[in-house]
């Protein structure tokens, strides 16, 4: 990547030098028109703009003032990374530095770069103290040394930062956009509502052939356990069973095609929808539903089922852990509505998670962009 970078022109600087730690503290927030809280957790690595926050309203011992401009830095486990850029008023912890560049010698929009930067982070992590909840000090940051370079080339830098930065902002509207838009495709006013096991041939979930015997482990046929429908589409597993192991257990092997529902597990797995592209065993915590393709589309009873995934995992029952049962997962309503109607739905759904997958992906290269051009501007892996 080449910027064409007059590095002869940048002067060694200690931080301390052009950058100061403002220190400004209010008593009562409120008769300043401040409504707004940031904590640690309310900044997220990687990502200069604050998204969340408290609310002065429901109380606070903090008395540390952000104001707009300013390079806030989470001194407390800077191995977390946490730097943020604000751009409205508020108070915050005691554990964020609140940075102001000198702005004679540099740009408080050059200034977060600088400081989420590899070398600054190192250095942070090398002056910090203590072991369950170690924290650097002004004092040891304000001696970090840089490179610096004129205030035009900052802005050039920057610009083309912030400029990926919002781009890459754009993209994550957008996958929310396009999410949330996938709701109201299922909110379907049927006239009337069957259930999933009218409209499934088998419901069936699999077993775990005795680990005890080696014979029934290690040969080619998949085997899929809960933990590994991720609820994101395709349900894949690196372990494999023998002919041995699928005869001397209960399991079976699903048809390609089949949707797959994590019955077991916490919050996260439990409830997950996925499908399978190949034949593939599961264990009892993993049920396999193969549709009758006479009164369901298979696309659209896998969306169906994955939106509602949340109806799911809230149904779980038992005591110490909260499990789906067949009979939970079979009873849930499935529209009564055409084949035709069924698959143009699923259609405009595919359609709108191919254009998710596309906006991850431009996300992901978005990162890639960044992190190469602040390694080349600023040094660092």
């Amino acid at each position: 990547m080449n910027l064409d970078l007059k590095r002869s022109t940048w002067q060694r600087v200690a931080f301390g030098d052009v950058v100061r730690n403002v220190n400004e503290t209010v008593r009562d927030a409120k008769a300043r028109g401040i409504d707004r809280v940031i904590a640690m957790e309310h900044m997220d690595p990687a990502e200069l703009g604050i998204q969340r926050w408290g609310d002065i309203a429901d109380g606070t011992t903090f008395t540390r003032r952000v104001r707009p401009g300013q390079t806030l830095f989470g001194k407390r486990r800077a191995y977390q990374r946490k730097v943020a850029y604000a751009t409205f008023d508020a108070i915050c912890s005691g554990d964020i530095y609140t940075f102001e560049a000198n702005e004679t010698r540099m740009l408080g929009d050059f200034l977060p770069f600088i400081v989420q930067a590899d070398p600054f982070f190192d250095h942070a992590l090398g002056t910090s103290a203590g072991s369950l909840s170690p924290r650097t000090n002004w004092r040891d940051l304000a001696k970090f040394e840089f490179d610096l370079p004129p205030l035009d080339e900052q802005k050039r830098i920057a610009d083309l930062l912030w400029a990926i930065g919002r781009h890459r902002a754009e993209v994550a509207n957008f996958r929310v956009a396009v999410g949330e838009s996938q709701g109201p495709l299922m909110t379907l006013e049927a006239d009337s509502f069957i259930t999933v096991e009218d409209v499934a041939t088998t419901a069936r979930s699999g077993a775990t052939p005795p680990r005890s015997n080696p014979a029934f482990y290690g040969g080619d046929i998949p085997w899929l356990k809960s933990g590994e429908v991720t609820g994101d589409g395709i349900a894949t597993t690196e372990e494999r069973i023998t002919e041995a192991g699928l005869a001397g257990s209960a399991t079976w092997l699903a048809p390609a095609g089949a949707i797959v529902v994590a019955m077991y597990g916490d919050g996260k797995t439990r409830g997950q929808v996925g499908r399978i592209a190949v034949p593939m065993c599961t264990n009892q915590a993993v049920l396999a539903l193969v549709p009758d393709d006479s009164r369901a589309h298979p696309d659209f009873l896998y969306y169906w089922l994955r939106s509602r995934q949340q109806e799911l995992r809230a149904k779980g029952a038992g005591a110490a852990q909260k499990n789906l049962s067949k009979g939970l997962v079979v009873s849930e309503p499935f529209p009564e509505m055409s084949l035709e109607t069924q698959a143009a739905t699923a259609k405009r759904i595919e359609a709108l998670d191919d254009a998710q997958t596309h906006a991850a992906r431009e996300a992901d290269h978005l990162l890639q962009v960044r992190a190469a051009l602040m390694s080349h501007v600023f040094g660092g892996s």
